[in-house]
């Protein structure tokens, strides 16, 4: 049932949205064919006037069914293609009109449903389009009826049903084009509080300068990633970065420039980063690196830095500003608090910068003995 549903609406929330209201659409469709037979059946209706109606409301039920499933409505400039359907139901309903006889008067109510069925679909314009149309072919089709049965047809009776018809629509058309104005407002709205919400999370969880993730929203992920790597086995690793020398280039250069040199960090390692690793601003001039899936392991991560450090190697800030970095990166097990995988990133950052800066320490978990805690890679596994 599920796949024949996906067949008939669609997959797509605004695909599915709109096939179901073009859809509701059948079964005013097969409640008029039914009363068109039976008027036929009893010879109130002649058959003549009353079939061609009848092919003529089911060839446009699976034409605009198939344009809004398919989504050439789109291509159309009418997503929904409301205001055609609409308009259709009226010339369906004006032709019924013309050809019921006795039972005219009852057409009348079907006009004033689809003026309803216009207030949740259509736009204020549109509304407007829909109703002085109809009130026109309605005139028509009356002035029509006189001329070609003026021995059957009571002119003065068609001249009454105008005109309350032409007092009723325009009420009927200003109330839907009001109620078609709260709806788009609301939608407006709507959109105007996902656009605030979609800022506000930015200011929460973003670094202003930099526009990488803040501490605390790094922090956050963080907690994510561990529950995942509960669930699934999957490691990560944490680098913590410090730029070299940055206070000297405050001092010399000015915070606007030390700013700069934030801001080209972050734009140049971001372009080196995995869709999957993720990158902080941590505080001041630190910086935060969670690698992740698919589990790089300490050699990889040490790759990934590599490739930081050749980046920076090209990146030349303000007057002649050469950007380096420490780090210290160590792999976090499971089931250890995060804490101590932070600690142990910032004693291998201390170390990096002990030993001389512009350089990565590797600091192995507790469970490898092969590499003890605090150890730094030897020369040939620096980067």
């Amino acid at each position: 049932m599920s796949k024949l549903g996906d067949l008939i609406f669609g997959q797509d929330p605004k695909v599915r949205a709109r096939v179901t209201m073009t859809l509701l659409a059948v079964y005013g469709y097969a409640a008029s064919t039914a009363v068109l037979l039976y008027l036929v059946n009893t010879n109130l209706v002649a058959a003549h006037a009353a079939i061609p109606l009848v092919i003529f409301m089911w060839t446009g039920v699976p034409i605009f069914y198939l344009l809004v499933r398919t989504g050439m409505s789109n291509r159309l400039g009418s997503p929904g293609m409301d205001l055609p359907q609409c308009m259709f139901a009226m010339a369906s309903i004006l032709m019924a009109y013309v050809i019921v006889g006795p039972m005219r008067n009852a057409v009348l109510v079907l006009i004033a449903l689809v003026m309803v069925f216009s207030m949740i679909t259509l736009s204020p314009r549109q509304v407007r389009i829909l109703g002085v149309s109809t009130l026109s072919c309605l005139g028509l089709a009356m002035a029509w009826l006189i001329m070609r049965e003026p021995e059957r047809i009571d002119a003065r009776i068609e001249i009454i049903k105008f005109v309350l018809a032409g007092s009723t629509l325009p009420v009927l058309s200003a109330v839907a084009t009001h109620v078609a104005k709260l709806r788009t407002r609301l939608v407006e709205q709507k959109q105007e509080l996902q656009h605030a919400l979609s800022m506000l999370h930015e200011v929460a969880t973003r670094d202003e300068l930099t526009g990488l993730y803040n501490r605390r929203h790094m922090m956050q992920l963080m907690e994510q990633q561990v529950k995942r790597q509960h669930r699934s086995g999957e490691g990560f690793c944490l680098a913590l970065i410090d730029l070299d020398h940055f206070k000297q280039v405050n001092d010399h250069f000015g915070h606007q420039t030390g700013d700069m040199v934030l801001k080209a960090f972050a734009d140049a390692v971001g372009k080196e980063l995995r869709q999957t690793d993720v990158l902080a601003r941590w505080g001041g001039e630190e910086f935060l690196l969670m690698l992740t899936a698919p589990d790089p392991g300490l050699q990889g991560a040490q790759a990934s830095l590599a490739r930081f450090q050749t980046a920076l190697r090209q990146l030349v800030v303000g007057n002649g500003i050469r950007v380096t970095f420490s780090a210290g990166l160590t792999e976090h097990p499971i089931g250890e608090p995060l804490h101590e995988t932070l600690e142990r990133a910032d004693h291998g950052l201390y170390a990096a910068k002990a030993n001389g800066r512009d350089r990565v320490e590797l600091v192995w978990p507790h469970k490898d003995q092969s590499h003890p805690k605090g150890a730094s890679l030897a020369q040939d596994d620096q980067v």
